[in-house]
Order: C-alpha cells, then sequence, then structure tokens
C-alpha cells in the first residue's frame, strides 16, 4: 500500500512564508492617512531649525498659543501640524484682520525639527472657491505675522535654534 508523505518544508520556504507574513502585517499597520493639509505653506512663510522633535515643537507651540494667541482649531503631535481658528489681529496701525496661525514641523535631524510657521487671511469670501484659494499671506508688519514671528522665538528661545 502507497502512502504520500508530506514532503518537508525546506528553511527558503519558511523564510518565505515569515517575509510574506511580515509584509502583510506592515502593509495592514500603516496607514496613508494624516491629518495635515494637502498643500504646502506660502512661500513667505517663517522657517527655523528647533533643537527638539516634531512632536515636542507642536506641544509647546500649543501651550505657548494657548496663553498668548487665539484659540487652537486643531493640533496633532503625531503629525507635527498645528492650526488656529481665524481670529481678529488688531493692530492700532490698521483695521482688524481675521487671521490664522499654521505651523508644520518636520524631522531635520535626529532629534531637531525644521519648523514652519505662517500667518494668512482672506482679504475676501467667495463660496465658490476652496478656502485654501482666497488665503493669502498675512503681510509683513501685520498682527498675524507678529505673532506668527513671536511663536517662532519664543519656540526657539525655549527649546534652542540652530543655523546652518
Amino acid at each position: 500500500m502507497w502512502i504520500p508523505l508530506e514532503r518537508p518544508h525546506t528553511n527558503t520556504e519558511k523564510n518565505v512564508r515569515r517575509a510574506a507574513c511580515g509584509i502583510v502585517l506592515c502593509i495592514v499597520a500603516c496607514t496613508p492617512a494624516t491629518t495635515r493639509p494637502a498643500f504646502a505653506p506660502f512661500p513667505e512663510a517663517l522657517h527655523a531649525i528647533v533643537n527638539a522633535p516634531p512632536d515636542r515643537v507642536t506641544d509647546e507651540a500649543k501651550t505657548w498659543l494657548a496663553v498668548h494667541g487665539p484659540t487652537i482649531q486643531h493640533v496633532n503631535a503625531r503629525d507635527a501640524f498645528l492650526e488656529t481658528g481665524w481670529y481678529d489681529a488688531t493692530d492700532s496701525s490698521a483695521a482688524p484682520v481675521r487671521v490664522k496661525i499654521r505651523l508644520w514641523a518636520d524631522p531635520d535631524v535626529p532629534g531637531k525639527s525644521r519648523v514652519t510657521v505662517e500667518a494668512v487671511f482672506r482679504p475676501m469670501e467667495d463660496p465658490s472657491r476652496t478656502s485654501r484659494d482666497l488665503e493669502l499671506a498675512a503681510p509683513k508688519e501685520s498682527a498675524g505675522q507678529r505673532l506668527a514671528e513671536r511663536l517662532l522665538t519664543a519656540l526657539g528661545d525655549k527649546l534652542g535654534r540652530t543655523t546652518y
């Protein structure tokens, strides 16, 4: 009587199976979702290298803005992004302007972040266009731009700043 025997698995087959399982687990665990906006900051945005990881920079910015600035609409330390709500930036030399502050903190070298802060305003409302299409960088001497400068300076003072 003939009894079929299973062929013994080779180490190569086991390694291939393990690698396939590992790849499947990585694909399932990774998510491409992010809470960052799909657009980049305006070229006029402020930039600095801060001596802290992106998540810590975001948390420090959140704390600073809670004391000195407008209410925070969205913050995600994992994505290293922060956005305030619209607020009236008053200035003695000009009429109030509704301004929004956004912060991106991207990894630089280990332990440092490339921080970008933008102040934007909308000169008009138009429901037929997307909100980003209506935004412009805040003027250099505006109250919104000065708040963005103060935020970036405060982050550099507290966490340290690097100049390349």
